[in-house]
This record gives structure tokens, sequence and C-alpha cells, in this order.
């Protein structure tokens, strides 16, 4: 997919959260780019996952089983 396919994001904090999320949401087949946002509710740029918003779902649960907690969500 295109970046400007994933229209929703999750809002992660650290590339290495970001990173973890990507590789846990990629063993369940589902396409996913470690995204950075600036600015915000939080000061500096905060790293995150965009996705499909047809998986939101898919993803909330995936990260949920795998015991990520994003910060906020962008849909």
């Amino acid at each position: 997919m295109k970046r400007d396919s994933y229209e929703c994001s999750a809002e992660l904090g650290s590339v290495t959260e970001a990173m973890k999320a990507q590789r846990v949401l990629a063993a369940a087949a589902i396409p996913s780019e470690i995204i950075k946002s600036e600015g915000g509710r939080h000061r500096g740029c905060v790293f995150g996952i965009g996705f499909s918003c047809a998986q939101t779902n898919n993803v909330r649960a995936v990260l949920s089983s795998a015991r990520i907690t994003p910060r906020g969500w962008k849909t």
C-alpha cells in the first residue's frame, strides 16, 4: 500500500514501541507503516503506526493481545 492509503493511526510514543507494534501486526497479516507526527497533544514528536481504517478493529485486538497500549487513536 502507498503511504496515502493509511488513513488511521495509533500513537505509540517511541520508535521502539512502534517497531514492536509493526512486527506484531505483520505477524497477523495486517499491513502497517511507522509514522512520525509532531505537535498535537504531546511535546515533541510521537511515533506510531499507520494502517487502513478498515483494519481498525483488527489492529485494536492484535495490539491489545500483545499488551501494546497506544497513547491515542486517529481514525
